[in-house]
C-alpha cells in the first residue's frame, strides 16, 4: 500500500472509533490526544500500526484495511493498557499482544457479517481482550470523588466528557475536538452522539450515581451514533441509548468494568429488533 494511503489508513482507524471513515475526523481524533494525552496517543498510535502491519502480514483485505477496521479496536487497546500502566516498555509489549490478537478476531467479525449478515461485531475485540488486561492486571479501584455542584460550566463539561470518555479522556476542551470531527464527518450523527450523552448524565443524576466524569455517557452517546447510521428515524437511536444506560447500571452493580460493553450490546438490541435495512451511512 503507498505511504499515502498507509496515512489515510491509520486516519481511518482513528475515526472509526466513532464509526466514521473520514480522515479528517480521524486527524482530530489524534489531535486531541496529542493536546490532552499524548501518551494515550503513543499507546493507540502503537496498536493502530501493530494491528496494520499483522493484517497486511495475514492477507486480510486491503479495502478493509485503508478503511481502517484493523486498526480501532487496536487503538482503544493501546489507549486502555497506557491508561492502566502508563508508556512503559511492559505496556508497549501487551499493546503489541492486544493488537495482534484483535487481527483474527475481526476478521471472523467480518466475514460473518458479509457471509451471513450477522451482526456487526463493533467494539467486540476491544471489549474481550479488555477484560481479559483488566482481569490480569486487576487495576485498583478508583474511589468516586464528592458530587460537584451542578451549575452549568460544570454540567457543560460532563456533557462533553460523555464524548471524551470514549478514548479515555477528561478534559472538555479534547472531547470538543472529538466531537468536532464527527460533526466534520456528519452533523446528524454528532448530534446524535450528544443526545446519548445526556441521556447518559441525566440519568446517572438523578440516581445519584456519579455523573461528572462522563463516564455514564460515553456508552449511550456511542449507541445512538451507531444506531442513527441506520435511516430508521428517531426511535432506534432512542432505544439503544436507554438500553445503553440500563446495562452500564448493570455493570456497575455488578461490579462489572463495562469498557464499551453496554454500547455493544444495546446497539445488537436494537439492530435485533429493527425494521428491514433501507440503507445505513458508511
Amino acid at each position: 500500500m503507498p505511504a499515502p494511503l498507509q496515512l489515510r489508513a491509520v486516519l481511518h482507524a482513528f475515526a472509526q472509533i466513532f464509526l466514521q471513515r473520514h480522515a479528517g475526523c480521524g486527524a482530530l481524533v489524534m489531535l486531541a490526544l496529542a493536546g490532552s494525552a499524548p501518551m494515550l496517543l503513543a499507546g493507540a498510535l502503537c496498536g493502530v500500526l501493530v494491528a496494520h502491519l499483522a493484517a497486511a502480514w495475514l492477507g486480510y483485505s486491503t479495502a478493509d484495511r485503508a478503511d481502517g477496521l484493523y486498526g480501532y479496536n487496536a487503538a482503544l487497546l493501546g489507549a486502555l493498557l497506557v491508561h492502566l500502566l502508563g508508556l512503559t516498555g511492559t505496556s508497549l509489549a501487551l499493546i503489541g499482544v492486544a493488537a495482534l490478537a484483535s487481527c483474527p478476531l475481526q476478521a471472523w467479525l467480518l466475514a460473518r457479517l458479509r457471509r451471513d449478515g450477522s451482526l456487526p461485531g463493533f467494539t467486540l475485540p476491544f471489549v474481550l481482550i479488555g477484560l481479559l488486561a483488566l482481569l490480569v492486571i486487576a487495576p485498583a479501584p478508583v474511589t468516586p470523588s464528592g458530587m460537584p455542584s451542578a451549575d452549568a460550566m460544570t454540567l457543560l463539561a460532563a456533557w462533553l466528557l460523555g464524548i471524551g470518555q470514549v478514548v479515555f479522556l477528561d478534559a472538555p476542551l479534547a472531547a470538543a475536538c472529538l466531537l468536532t470531527g464527527v460533526a466534520l464527518a456528519s452533523l446528524r450523527e454528532a448530534l446524535w452522539l450528544l443526545a446519548g450523552s445526556a441521556l447518559g448524565l441525566l440519568v446517572a443524576g438523578l440516581l445519584g450515581a456519579p455523573w461528572s466524569d462522563g463516564l455514564a455517557g460515553f456508552n449511550p452517546a456511542l449507541a445512538a451514533l451507531a444506531l442513527a447510521q441506520w435511516r430508521g428515524g428517531w426511535r432506534l437511536p432512542l432505544l439503544g441509548m436507554v438500553a445503553a444506560v440500563a446495562i452500564w447500571l448493570a455493570c456497575n452493580a455488578l461490579g462489572l468494568p463495562p469498557l464499551t460493553l453496554p454500547f455493544l450490546l444495546a446497539t445488537w438490541l436494537g439492530l435485533t429488533l429493527r425494521a428491514p435495512r433501507t440503507s445505513r451511512v458508511d
